[in-house]
């Protein structure tokens, strides 16, 4: 994993284009998260990628984007050795590390399951003693964490490279009953990777939300002095983004 982070940054890094040298450089980690954000042939790219370059350059700045392990992410922007982490939903425990910016795009959390499945919830308790999947360091929804922190239910936490994806493939091998994924994502997922693993197209989303939906957004880190002025001139270039760009 380590190796692939190395080979990802020189990617990116040959792959950035020129640009003035009077421009101050503001120093973006992010990791793959498809179709938010994702490299492909060595060029980082995806929705909020195209909304955060678009942003910061209006700024006045230069991003230089860097993706690796969400993890390693996280800590380089909690300790001042990158400026912004993104894309990630607000919560009072990341409020403590982080200045939040406006929303960039919108994350929606479903249950999938193997397609065809009768199981239909309406309320937590409807998922009573099933065993659930989630991801590593995604924030989701309070109320449901408040639910699963009673026991009950049995929870697996995926940690792998790619956890959604392993969260998908043990939905359609029968390792776990449900797993729960932001739409988009997983979607995007079971689109993408069908070919390579056909167990895939036995997984669908389930009819309705985990939570309300919810916004994805960037994040400045409290060890810049001017953190809340970056943030505020963050949110102003993206009110004055064509609607599209970022809806």
């Amino acid at each position: 994993m380590l190796i692939w982070g190395i080979i990802s940054i020189l990617a990116l890094s040959m792959a950035q284009p020129v640009r003035s040298e009077s421009a101050p450089v503001l120093t973006a980690v992010t990791t793959e998260y498809p179709p938010f954000e994702y490299v492909h042939n060595g060029v980082l790219q995806g929705q909020d990628v195209d909304t955060v370059r678009a942003v910061v350059e209006h700024m006045g700045y230069q991003p230089s984007f860097q993706v690796l392990p969400w993890a390693r992410a996280e800590l380089m922007v909690r300790r001042g050795d990158a400026d912004l982490l993104f894309s990630l939903t607000a919560s009072p425990r990341r409020e403590r590390h982080y200045l939040f910016t406006d929303p960039i795009s919108t994350a929606r959390d479903v249950f999938y399951a193997v397609r065809g499945s009768e199981f239909r919830w309406a309320e937590f308790d409807d998922l009573a003693n099933l065993s659930l999947g989630l991801a590593a360091s995604y924030s989701y929804d309070p109320e449901f964490m408040s639910w699963l922190a009673q026991d009950h239910a049995e929870v697996v936490t995926m940690s792998q490279e790619r956890p959604n994806l392993a969260g998908l493939r043990m939905v359609a091998m029968g390792r776990i009953d449900l797993f729960i994924c932001e739409q988009t994502a997983c979607d995007y997922l079971i689109r993408h990777f069908q070919a390579q693993y056909p167990e895939l197209a036995n997984v669908a989303a389930l009819p309705g939300t985990v939570g309300a939906a919810r916004a994805f957004r960037a994040a400045f880190t409290r060890q810049r002095p001017d953190a809340e002025q970056l943030r505020d001139a963050f949110n102003q270039a993206l009110k004055q983004l064509p609607r599209t760009r970022y809806d």
